[in-house]
């Protein structure tokens, strides 16, 4: 459960609904072949778990504001800014439209090129 408070009061938003709204946001921005596992423990985590809905994304609160890392994989040929300006401003509209939240930050991590 993600908890950010404002002057309103508390906003409770469930984790798993932050990685399906970002997940199906990340994949379907052109450029990124796939999100990638970031660590060996995630990748054991995610084998175990249905679905691996936690494959390349980690939420976090940082100074009670919403921090998303994202790892990806990209295709060969395109062009890597383009690509992470497109995802952090796509995956930023996405969270503020479904919650209310804008996120303090979002980083982009390019792990691979696939051909």
């Amino acid at each position: 459960m993600i908890v950010i408070e404002n002057h309103i009061g508390s906003i409770r938003i469930t984790k798993s609904f932050l990685y399906t709204l970002i997940e199906h946001t990340v994949t379907n921005c052109f450029g990124v072949a796939d999100l990638n596992d970031f660590s060996v423990l995630e990748t054991l985590k995610s084998a175990v778990s249905s679905g691996g809905m936690h494959r390349g994304i980690r939420l976090r609160t940082r100074y009670n504001q919403l921090v998303i890392d994202l790892h990806i994989v990209t295709g060969i040929g395109a062009n890597l800014n383009a690509i992470t300006d497109s995802i952090k401003n796509k995956v930023r509209y996405a969270v503020e439209q479904a919650t209310g939240i804008q996120p303090a930050a979002i980083n982009v991590y390019i792990d691979g090129i696939r051909a």
